[in-house]
């Protein structure tokens, strides 16, 4: 059975009150310039991307350094600090 015969015989079973939304998504298939599905196989030769960054990317001297442990106290701080930092910035724009 070809693609056209089994979309006839699938025509036949759909319900009048959905005839219009099939045929209009029919005809945007068939004005479609997208080929809808179907992915186009890269032309040329695959570029090779490695190393494509080098030069354009920098990463400090300490990045693969343990990072320090902050401690609950010296968090509590910090937010305490960041809290008045605020308040003090919406005061001046006040």
């Amino acid at each position: 059975m070809t693609l056209r015969e089994e979309a006839s015989m699938l025509l036949e079973q759909v319900p009048d009150y959905k005839m219009s939304e099939l045929i209009h998504f029919m005809r945007f298939l068939a004005e479609c310039p997208v080929n809808l599905g179907r992915q186009e196989k890269p032309k040329g030769k695959p570029r090779n991307l490695l190393g494509a960054l080098k030069g354009k990317v920098w990463v400090s001297d300490d990045f693969s350094d343990k990072l320090e442990y902050v401690s609950p106290e010296e968090m509590k701080m910090l937010e305490e600090f960041r809290a008045v930092k605020k308040t003090a910035l919406q005061e001046a724009t006040a």
